[in-house]
Parts: C-alpha cells; sequence; structure tokens
C-alpha cells in the first residue's frame, strides 16, 4: 500500500497539500531499528551545527518522545480574528517544524491508533487541518501533555505572517534554526529579514570547491611530512543512534 494514502483521507487546507501530514506516520514508514530521528521542514535554515540538536535527546525524561519548540504566534489561541477556531492545543501550541521524535517509544505507545482517533474524533467538528500535521500533533499533546519535551525558542525561530519570535531572542546571533514558514517565505516582513535572508543565500551558495581550493591551502600529495587533513570529512551519521567521526 502507498504511504500516502495513510493520510490522504484528512482533508488539509495548508499550501503543503498531503505532504505537509507526512510526519505523522513516520513511525510506519522509517525502519524499525531506527530509534530516534530529527525532522525538519524544507523552509529551515540552520545557524549552528545540527548535532548540538541530536545531543539534547539526552534530556528527554519519562515518557517524553516529542521535542517540540513552542508556536510563536497567537494562532492557537484564537484571537487573530473575529470566528477564529483553531484546532485544540495547549495554550500557545507547538510548531512542528523542528521535531525531535524518539521513535522506539512512540510505537510502543500505539502513535499511529492515538493520532488517527484523535484526527478523526477532532475532523467531525474542525472539517479540516489548517496547518497540516501541526493540528493533529498539537491536539494529540493536549490530551497528552507528558509526550513533550519543550525545545528553547532559539531552536525554532518563527517568521511567520503572525510571528512574535523578535521575543525570543536578544540579539541575532543568539539563533540556532530559522524557520520561514510564511508562504511568503524571503519575502516576509521581519526587522531582522535581512539578516536572515543573507544567511540563508550564504549557505544556499557553499561549494565544497571553495573550501578544498582556497581555504585549506591543501598540501600536495607527495609532501609526506606535512599533515594532510584536507581530505578528511566528519560524517555525522545519525542512525541508528550515535554520532560517527
Amino acid at each position: 500500500m502507498l504511504i500516502w494514502t495513510e493520510v490522504s483521507w484528512i482533508p488539509n487546507k495548508h499550501y503543503s497539500g498531503i505532504y505537509g501530514l507526512m510526519k505523522l506516520v513516520l513511525t510506519k514508514t522509517l525502519p524499525p531499528d531506527l530509534q530516534k530521528v530529527i525532522v525538519l521542514d524544507t523552509d529551515i535554515t540552520f545557524a549552528t551545527d545540527i548535532a548540538e540538536l541530536w545531543a539534547v535527546f539526552h534530556k528527554f525524561k519519562g515518557q517524553q518522545v516529542l521535542g517540540l519548540v513552542e508556536n510563536q504566534s497567537d494562532w492557537y489561541l484564537g484571537n487573530l480574528w473575529k470566528n477564529h477556531r483553531p484546532w485544540p492545543a495547549l495554550e500557545r501550541g507547538f510548531n512542528t517544524g523542528v521535531i525531535l521524535l524518539l521513535l522506539d517509544r512512540l510505537r510502543k505507545l500505539r502513535w499511529e491508533q492515538m493520532w488517527r482517533l484523535t484526527a478523526e474524533r477532532e475532523l467531525m467538528s474542525m472539517l479540516s487541518t489548517s496547518l497540516a500535521d501541526q493540528d493533529i500533533f498539537n491536539a494529540v499533546i493536549k490530551q497528552n501533555p507528558f509526550l513533550v519535551h519543550q525545545l528553547p525558542c532559539f531552536w525554532n525561530v518563527q517568521l511567520s505572517d503572525h510571528t512574535r519570535s523578535e521575543k525570543c531572542y536578544k540579539d541575532v546571533s543568539d539563533l540556532k534554526v530559522i524557520h520561514w514558514n510564511s508562504p511568503k517565505k524571503l519575502r516576509v516582513k521581519n526587522k531582522h529579514v535581512e539578516f536572515f535572508r543573507n544567511l540563508y543565500l550564504t549557505f544556499l551558495e557553499y561549494d565544497g570547491n571553495l573550501l578544498r581550493r582556497e581555504l585549506f591551502g591543501c598540501p600536495s600529495e607527495t609532501d609526506h611530512n606535512s599533515e594532510n587533513v584536507c581530505g578528511t570529512i566528519l560524517i555525522y551519521s545519525l542512525y541508528p543512534s550515535q554520532l560517527h567521526v
């Protein structure tokens, strides 16, 4: 059975379409021996080493299986406009652009049944999702708050149209992850948007040849007295559960 059929029954108004719901089925689609994973939206820009985020898994306690940053807009408070009726959420809710998932524990908790029953119940009155998987994740968390390990806000600084993310940081140098979660993407309005945009474009234009040819000054193959670090590559293997160099 095609995996998209697992979520195609859910009416979704979000611009991401059916793909915005696929995070719900990762416990089923990923290999059963994969214990944990970091899940990122495609509109994420990292300003730090992702290994720092991986290390946060060690801070999970008890039945915590989801690492999430609080939503940085008033969307789930239901006060953005008259008659605005969002899906249920715990206070401000959580944003699913950056998720730490403990897959092995989620499977033991019967995650697939948990989110399906929640979605079916809420869709009877909500009729469709507005923010795709995020609505369903939040509805589940509303009923099971013990599932969440709340991440510091700098791990998902959200640039949505109604964001309050500027309250999250004092200086842009504090940021670790920038999330362009507005349909406007790079055209979003924010007082630091030029800095954010330049950071994104810098990563976009990175070229490994530049590092090899101009920055390291690699010795020749015949120079046996020099320590050749130019061919050394750090590989972060996040499968199944360790970092390897």
